[in-house]
């Protein structure tokens, strides 16, 4: 009995002591999408994509020279005017081009998984360049007005909207919070069309 109350006054303590810790939370989907560098980003990627596409463009047009000769070929292999000797030589002819459009294929489908593998791992390293900046200016941020814990309010079910600090880091990143606001509101009001143009 004696050990119960003492769990309870330790748990009332702690409880006490949590209640005096500063907690911040911030909307990380946010600062992802309004970091400064992010615009730069996107315009790499998509320069990205291009050339990529170019790429593949590229290959794609000779695989349609490969399929166009192949189909030649066997048109004709299956001509009626030829011997059997002539048949036999056109006919190999349009197995070699099979042989050769075969590899061509399988060339391009290697090709584009190994661009989008490149494309996704560029994805990646940007955005980890960009949460590694937020994390660092969070930290400072945390420091400085002696916050315990800053929490990641996109991941919680609720919490108190005073605890938000999001437009404060968006200062700290060179971003006027003013654009976040505005890009709520017009959200919602495209939201708000869409669901009009829907019934």
């Amino acid at each position: 009995m004696k050990s119960l109350g003492l769990m309870c006054v330790a748990a009332i303590a702690a409880s006490m002591v949590m209640a005096q810790e500063k907690i911040a939370v911030v909307n990380m989907v946010d600062l992802v999408r309004f970091h400064p560098s992010r615009e730069r980003d996107r315009k790499l990627m998509q320069d990205t994509e291009k050339d990529f596409q170019s790429r593949l463009d590229k290959q794609r047009d000779r695989f349609e020279e490969l399929r166009e000769e192949y189909e030649k070929a066997v048109k004709e292999a299956r001509s009626p005017a030829l011997n059997e000797k002539a048949r036999n030589d056109a006919e190999e002819k349009a197995m070699r081009h099979r042989d050769v459009l075969a590899e061509a294929d399988r060339d391009l489908r290697q090709e584009m998984q190994k661009l989008q593998r490149e494309l996704g791992d560029l994805d990646s390293r940007l955005l980890r360049q960009v949460t590694g900046d937020i994390r660092e200016i969070l930290t400072k941020f945390a420091q400085e007005g002696e916050y315990r814990v800053i929490l990641d309010g996109t991941t919680m079910a609720y919490h108190d909207p005073a605890l938000d600090v999001t437009d404060a880091i968006l200062k700290r990143m060179g971003v006027d919070p003013k654009v976040r606001q505005e890009e709520k509101v017009k959200a919602e009001k495209d939201a708000a069309a869409a669901a009009t143009d829907g019934k």
